[in-house]
């Protein structure tokens, strides 16, 4: 992490906005199959910096942390600055495996990932992310929560693999 603060906001429909401070971020691309290449972030959080109160005293001290992966062809490699990556749908469908994970105070997965590259060289990226995701069952069983984030600076580690299947 970098001297700036570095902060996922969720932004509960229903409740309004906590933030928390990352405290890791990691990244890798790995070709899982010819012209099929798996680009998954992963961080964690260390503490909240701001709570809703409908919340605070359901859940105590929550420290989520976020994987998401997107699937990529030969195509769509050069991490570049501008790039922006998309996923859809957490769910594929043609491999039956489902490419991301949030934990807030119990599994569910993140829609709608839009990834825009800042910045970028070997050994890191610099990122915004945002999507949506089912925290507290507000809009029944659909997504009830955007996730943003200031940019986050995330690590080439070459030992992250999606765990999610």
């Amino acid at each position: 992490m970098n001297s700036k603060q570095e902060i996922v906001s969720l932004i509960h429909d229903e409740f309004g906005k906590e933030e928390f401070l990352v405290s890791k971020a990691n990244y890798n691309l790995i070709e899982v199959e010819p012209n099929l290449w798996e680009f998954t972030i992963y961080f964690e959080t260390m503490k909240s910096l701001t709570r809703v109160p409908e919340l605070e005293e359901a859940i105590l001290d929550p420290k989520p942390h976020f994987e998401a992966t997107a699937l990529l062809d030969n195509s769509s490699l050069n991490l570049c600055k501008g790039k922006i990556i998309e996923q859809t749908e957490s769910w594929d469908e043609n491999r039956e495996e489902n490419l991301s994970n949030v934990y807030y105070f119990e599994h569910t997965s993140l829609e709608k990932l839009r990834v825009e590259i800042l910045e970028s060289d070997t050994k890191f990226i610099k990122v915004l992310i945002s999507g949506r995701t089912l925290i507290n069952g507000s809009n029944h069983n659909n997504p009830d929560t955007t996730i943003k984030t200031t940019p986050i600076t995330f690590k080439k580690d070459i030992t992250l693999e999606r765990s999610v299947m």
